[in-house]
């Protein structure tokens, strides 16, 4: 069993599955109002499987937010990423999909996301990868103009606080907008 078999058994369970930019399979559905993503890995080694679906929860409103600010696009960004190991299996079948999928909707029901998006919010601005873009939406998300507009001002006199490049002016004006309309 492979990855994309994997995504055919959520499929038919209601998840809705996608491949990434790179081919990877992703599935999504929404449990108690989060949206719950799923990555499936499944790697054979010589005498057992070793599989993850590495689930992450997030919110329709979070996601927007975050392609708004960025300027382009939609998609999914999690708020909490469940770092579990991946399981060792003797065996792997359609049964373990569907006990690890029922595991990781579990997982989701006890995520608590305002506790995620507090992290966010707290955030350095000088910390890595996608965390400054989320960093900006959690603010934009709970209204705090005041902080997003010192930001604004910081970057219109030269000091970018230590964001990483890719973050620009323009998606911390997105940013305030946004958490205008938040108020």
């Amino acid at each position: 069993m492979k990855e994309k078999d994997v995504a055919s058994i959520l499929t038919e369970q209601g998840w809705v599955c996608s491949k990434d930019e790179v081919g990877d399979y992703f599935c999504v559905t929404d449990v108690d109002g989060v949206k719950v993503q799923v990555i499936p890995s499944v790697k054979k080694r010589s005498d057992h499987f070793r599989v993850s679906l590495m689930p992450s929860v997030s919110t329709k409103e979070f996601s927007e937010t975050v392609a708004f600010v960025w300027g382009e696009g939609s998609g999914y960004s999690p708020v909490i990423v469940s770092n579990e190991p991946p399981e060792k299996l003797p065996e792997f079948s359609s049964d373990d999909v569907l006990r690890m999928s029922e595991k990781a909707m579990s997982w989701a029901r006890s995520q608590n996301i305002e506790s995620g998006l507090m992290v966010y919010r707290s955030l350095p601005t000088d910390s890595k990868g996608a965390m400054p873009l989320r960093h900006l939406a959690a603010l934009a998300i709970a209204g705090d103009v005041e902080r997003l507009n010192g930001y604004k001002k910081s970057f219109e006199m030269g000091d970018r606080l230590g964001f990483v490049p890719c973050i620009t002016d323009g998606m911390i004006d997105r940013a305030v907008l946004k958490a205008k309309l938040a108020k």
